[in-house]
């Protein structure tokens, strides 16, 4: 409007009456075009345009997720690590698909890491006043399958699932998109698969049977640092078909991906740990698994050597065990299982949610519960057995979200997230991250109680 304005008085004398005029009428139309809509984007910038707020302070390698910030599918704390309290790993359900179609032409980030917010204090660096932060890794380099183009990248990691006690995490590809044309026709005893002859080429034309845009599904074994200058390093995969069979038939061909035992989407996965049984012996530790849409809990041995090597399963495969939701819950929430998580006495956490699958506007409910506990029984082959609770425990009912992931933190100061100082009194705490497609994602805690601190280590 000023423009104009300014250019009516820049026109010759003459014209000037009817640029006037012309200057209103469009002015007017204008005008009336604006009241028609109500956006709620230009209400909030007008609003803090008349109240600039000042530049936050953020440090050097964490900015702020706001006013946006990833879905997050899957995460985990990293209380117990060194720098790691009050911080999280997550994990974004990209594909390679997915990346082609930016501009930018750089790929979708999949792992990040988060930081809870804590009041700044005089000497503080680590922190900022009602912000929740995050850090991209952006540069996390993973392993190229065999016969695939270096530089590939994940497919729909959708859980992350730390190893307790330790700084190493399993980043789990869910297996939903990858492609029954990635396998070939003689088998690889290795890994339970075919012979890789896959072929990662965006040149290639995707009519081509032999054409594949994703292997089957893998799990990244990663290292994690949480100090001052955060890292995480890919050491070792693992694919799902070396324990959970199912992906390829017995002569090496593709199998249906919707057939029983497949992998086709596990959505959710935790590590628990069950101290050692006798002195001397290590720790035992048990990997959980569930798939989308499923009431059932997978579980079998997760082995740590003594030079941090990961395996996975046992003879006789895994078991299993049938979760049940609650009604009125078991009405309203179609995906019973969205995530797990194991706190250090052996509790089992799970978020159920609610999706239309029609588009990516929701509108989404969640659930989160504690369904069941680790114990062991030496007379069951010595190793931690999973009990699922007839009737779980619903920890919240959360409208309006659609959570993804739960993260059980045993020790979490009180009032870290008041005045930034350390609290002598600590307890558990429970943490949601939602992925709500269009409507971004948050994380937040849940069910700080003081029964929970009756029960802590003061």
């Amino acid at each position: 409007m000023f423009a104009l304005v300014a250019a009516v008085h820049a026109a010759p004398a003459f014209d000037a009456v009817a640029e006037l005029e012309a200057a209103k009428i469009e002015i007017a139309k204008l005008r009336e075009e604006a009241l028609s809509f109500k956006a709620v984007a230009s209400e909030r910038e007008a609003l803090f345009s008349s109240s600039p707020i000042p530049e936050p302070l953020v440090t050097p390698s964490f900015k702020s997720v706001q006013p946006g910030v990833f879905d997050i599918s899957g995460m985990a704390y990293l209380g117990g690590i060194a720098g790691g309290d009050g911080k999280f790993l997550a994990v974004h359900d990209a594909k390679p698909k997915e990346d082609s179609d930016l501009s930018s032409g750089d790929p979708f980030t999949r792992v990040s890491m988060f930081m809870l917010p804590k009041k700044e204090e005089k000497d503080a660096t680590d922190g900022l006043e009602g912000g929740l932060m995050h850090l991209e890794f952006t540069d996390l380099a993973f392993p190229d399958p065999p016969g695939i183009i270096t530089g590939h990248r994940s497919t729909d990691l959708e859980s992350v699932a730390r190893i307790p006690g330790t700084n190493l995490v399993l980043l789990c590809e869910s297996g939903n998109s990858a492609d029954d044309a990635c396998n070939a026709t003689r088998p690889d005893p290795k890994h339970g698969l075919p012979d890789p002859t896959w072929r990662y080429d965006a040149t290639a034309s995707k009519t081509d049977p032999a054409f594949c845009e994703t292997p089957p599904p893998r799990i990244y074994v990663s290292e994690v640092t949480a100090g001052a200058k955060p890292t995480v390093t890919i050491k070792q995969e693992i694919y799902w078909t070396e324990f959970y069979p199912g992906w390829v038939n017995s002569n090496g061909s593709p199998a249906n991906k919707t057939s029983s035992g497949v992998p086709m989407n596990v959505e959710a996965t935790a590590v628990g740990k069950w101290p050692a049984p006798a002195p001397g012996a290590p720790d035992l530790y048990v990997f959980l698994w569930a798939e989308r849409e499923s009431t059932t809990i997978h579980y079998t041995d997760l082995v740590l050597d003594a030079n941090n090597t990961v395996s996975i399963g046992r003879p006789g495969g895994f078991d299993s065990k049938s979760f049940a939701l609650p009604p009125p819950m078991n009405q309203t929430l179609n995906r019973p299982i969205v995530s797990l998580d194991v706190d250090d006495s052996g509790g089992i956490y799970a978020a159920a949610a609610y999706d239309t699958d029609v588009g990516d506007f929701g509108p989404y409910n969640s659930a989160v519960y504690k369904i069941g506990e680790l114990t062991f029984h030496p007379e069951f082959w010595g190793f931690p057995m999973v009990e699922i609770y007839p009737e779980p425990t619903m920890f919240a009912e959360v409208n309006g979200f659609k959570v993804e992931a739960v993260a059980r933190a045993d020790k979490v100061p009180v009032n870290m997230y008041y005045n930034g100082e350390a609290s002598a009194v600590s307890g558990p705490m429970t943490f949601l991250g939602t992925d709500d497609e269009n409507y971004g994602g948050t994380l937040r805690p849940i069910n700080l109680t003081l029964a929970d601190l009756e029960h802590d280590e003061l």
